[in-house]
């Protein structure tokens, strides 16, 4: 595939072009010096489209994660734009990146260090609606049922915590609660890599009846 250009595409939901992340890590003191950097993301260009999946892959310490954390504004670009459906995120009006968070949830590595162990999953599947929304705690229940079986677990399950669950429960908690809001993308860091091989496929065929289902 041809590499992207300077301007967004029109037909992706999300562009990425020419992203940077340096760190500086010596050199400069004083204004002395050549500043040292490590290039954490160098760079990189790509579109996803709409109603896609699309896979960042690369070696271990290449930049994947720093990546995902500059698409969710977790860290400040070098240089570089982000783009969401046409408009860069950077210069967008504080509703447009109300917008953008609420359409863009992220699924992490590691799903035990994501849940907080003295919530309920309940409220910690429920908590964006309380946000972002001002549905009743009945109708934050019903939802937060209906989403748990929607994610391959049971309606009943919405009053244990965390511990009470496998691994791949666990991140099953994750999908549920990035997919509350409804949004329009998942970002997933190595979504499958801390849970057994045989979970592996049953969690990405979840993610993708969700791609079939809502379009995310």
């Amino acid at each position: 595939q041809d590499a992207p250009g300077v301007n967004p595409n029109a037909d992706a939901i999300i562009s990425i072009r020419n992203l940077r992340k340096w760190y500086q890590v010596g050199g400069g003191f004083m204004g002395f010096g050549d500043k040292i950097y490590l290039k954490a993301v160098d760079d990189v260009s790509f579109d996803i489209e709409r109603n896609k999946t699309f896979g960042l892959v690369g070696e271990s310490g290449c930049g994947k994660t720093t990546t995902l954390k500059l698409l969710l504004g977790l860290e400040t670009p070098t240089a570089g734009n982000i783009y969401y459906e046409g408009e860069d995120v950077a210069t967008m009006s504080k509703a447009g990146k109300s917008e953008f968070r609420r359409s863009v949830q992220a699924v992490f590595q590691d799903p035990w260090s994501s849940l907080n162990p003295r919530m309920r999953v309940r409220s910690i599947v429920g908590e964006p609606l309380e946000i972002a929304t001002t549905m009743t705690k009945g109708q934050i229940a019903t939802r937060v049922g209906d989403l748990l079986s929607e994610t391959g677990l049971n309606p009943y399950q919405a009053n244990l915590y965390p511990h009470e669950f496998s691994g791949g429960q666990r991140q099953r908690i994750m999908v549920a609660r990035a997919v509350m809001l409804r949004p329009k993308i998942i970002v997933a860091d190595e979504p499958v890599s801390m849970v057994d091989a045989s979970l592996r496929a049953t969690i990405l065929e979840t993610l993708r009846t969700l791609n079939d289902e809502f379009g995310i």
